[in-house]
């Protein structure tokens, strides 16, 4: 077969990196260099925890003490507000020593949703932020009780957090997740050792671990370093949420319902996060918005595999951001694309093509089946691009959102214990999905924690004051969202196995919910999706003649899945699944 070409070797890789670095930071320099003859810029770009913008001038801190003056950035940074040049060192004495800032606010404490530390010159900002999600699933529909789905309470994250600034400039997070909560070895099946040492291995000499052992594991989740001259350009290094699609830009803190829809996380970007840069700003008038940038291409903290790059990349129109229409809460309105192109060397990729899962982490599509030559292996190969579009429209306590998604991945398989040496077939994965979302906030403040789609660093507002009552809300919700994937598994070169996947995999869902925001941190949450799998069956029939999956979908319902004779008629039936879900959450 064909050899497909990488997009760079390994020794062009290395030379890529410090060439793009020197670029990125020229472009910074020549952008800072100029931002001093610009005018004073408005308030910085919203995000989903505060929305920033120059500091007014207090009255002073410390009596008798002149305040130094607190000079305004034009590219709308926070410049320290004691430089040394403009107070005496008793005067500096004394404002380092006092109470407050020298800007008269306080070095600690609470506003506008930020719980910081500061330094009394502003040279230093840090924010203890974090998260802590507490699930509750249950599972209904035909023969899902012989599944092991089973209704459980579980933590879903918790995730501590620090974010902050340096000089103005430089802005950072650090961010790791504990993991949720689950089991390992469910069936007692892991095998710790054939025989004892110096036993020829038998039937019956197998040694196996414990069964359903807890599992609870740490990983890093965002950890970036952004560098900022001006609201219209910032550099982002590290592992952040992707600028593919605006969920994936929304944190699940403030995402509409307790998971991402279907073609964001399932179908457009099921990584959510990957490593690399984005270069990223807005327009002064909100009207224009833009991320961009290279990425591994490989996932959450998964090193480059193969020396090649992906380019993602988002871009957002506010086209009523300038205008004076009554209904102010219009000037949101957005529509946006979104793009990604990547490639995948087979040589060097082994890891398996993303499952499909049901927002209850019910896996209806999964990347492993067994052919006729025994247990096969769905990877990525090839190219991977996705297209996508984004709509919303919040019309005084309404709100309409919606996404659309064209992907085509390509893939090959290869037969498990043997993915880094063959390769069967190289096929593609493609198709478009799309959701609907209709919200209405009966009560409270709208949008609570910002407009959807930033993903930015916090910043303190000192010109927003901190409202007597915490604010609060109550939003209903209704979803529709449709995946309708097609996988060919030979379709660009190789013969399919004689008892492939090929086919389509069509899914629709329902979804309705409710979120309470006691506060702008706590967040309460029940969701009801309707998951239905048409023309779903078990892979093979009970009886002759019996129900079995086709080409026609080659999505599970859960019923689909439990072994002959236990329900065959739930078995052969099943197209369904109800998932009943609610969350306990504080969000810091």
């Amino acid at each position: 077969m064909q050899r497909e070409a990488a997009l760079w070797s390994p020794t062009r890789r290395h030379a890529l990196k410090p060439a793009a670095l020197g670029l990125a930071l020229g472009a910074a320099l020549f952008v800072r260099a100029a931002a001093g003859q610009e005018a004073p810029p408005p308030a910085d770009i919203a995000s989903p925890a505060i929305e920033p913008s120059a500091r007014p001038a207090p009255p002073p801190s410390v009596p008798g003490v002149r305040r130094p003056n607190s000079p305004e950035s034009p590219a709308g940074y926070n410049v320290p507000v004691g430089p040394a040049d403009t107070v005496s060192p008793e005067e500096r004495a004394r404002i380092d020593d006092a109470p407050s800032a020298a800007d008269g606010h306080p070095l600690a404490g609470y506003h506008n949703g930020l719980f910081y530390l500061r330094d009394h010159h502003d040279n230093f900002h840090l924010y203890i932020q974090g998260r802590m999600q507490i699930d509750f699933f249950g599972f209904l529909g035909a023969g899902v009780p012989e599944t092991t789905l089973k209704p459980t309470l579980f933590l879903r994250r918790i995730r501590p957090e620090i974010t902050g600034e340096f000089l103005g400039h430089w802005r950072f997070m650090i961010a790791g997740d504990f993991g949720a909560t689950a089991i390992d070895n469910p069936r007692g099946t892991n095998e710790t050792s054939a025989a004892a040492p110096g036993v020829a291995p038998t039937a019956t000499t197998a040694r196996y671990a414990s069964g359903e052992t807890t599992r609870f594991q740490a990983a890093p989740t965002d950890v970036f370093i952004n560098y900022r001259e001006g609201t219209l350009f910032n550099v982002m290094v590290g592992q952040m949420d992707a600028p593919f699609m605006m969920e994936n830009r929304t944190s699940d803190k403030y995402i509409p319902f307790m998971e991402r829809s279907l073609p964001v996380r399932a179908v457009g970007i099921p990584s959510n996060k990957e490593i690399g840069a984005m270069f990223w700003g807005e327009t002064r008038n909100r009207l224009f918005f833009y991320s961009l940038g290279p990425y591994n291409g490989d996932g959450q903290n998964r090193p480059n595999v193969d020396a090649r790059f992906d380019l993602l990349g988002r871009f957002v129109v506010h086209p009523l951001a300038t205008t004076d229409i009554a209904d102010k809460t219009l000037k949101d309105a957005q529509i946006g694309v979104s793009g990604r192109y990547g490639s995948r060397d087979r040589k060097w990729v082994d890891y398996d093509y993303p499952p499909l899962t049901t927002q209850g982490a019910f896996p209806f599509w999964s990347p492993t089946y067994t052919s006729s030559r025994g247990v096969t292996h769905i990877i990525p190969a090839g190219d991977q691009i996705g297209l996508a579009g984004e709509l919303r429209i919040p019309i005084d306590r309404f709100d309409l959102t919606s996404e659309v998604v064209y992907i085509r991945n390509g893939t090959r398989e290869a037969l498990e214990g043997f993915e880094a040496t063959q390769s069967n077939r190289f096929g593609v994965m493609s198709g478009v999905s799309y959701y609907a979302t209709l919200g209405f906030w009966i009560l409270g403040k709208r949008d609570i924690n910002g407009v959807p789609g930033y993903g930015n660093p916090p910043r303190l507002d000192w010109t927003k004051s901190d409202p007597l009552e915490p604010p609060h809300a109550l939003q209903l919700l209704a979803k529709w969202e449709q995946v309708a994937l097609k996988y060919e598994s030979a379709s660009r070169a190789g013969t399919a196995d004689a008892n492939n996947i090929d086919g389509d995999i069509k899914v629709d869902a329902i979804t309705l919910g409710m979120n309470y925001w006691a506060t702008k941190h706590v967040r309460l949450s029940l969701n009801y999706v309707y998951d239905r799998f048409p023309d779903s069956g078990p892979v093979k029939a009970a009886a002759p003649g019996g129900a079995q999956q086709t080409s026609a979908n080659r999505a599970f319902a859960p019923g689909n899945t439990i072994g002959t004779g236990v329900d065959d008629r739930a078995r052969d039936s099943a197209h369904d699944l109800h998932e009943l879900l609610a969350r306990f959450a504080i969000a810091l």
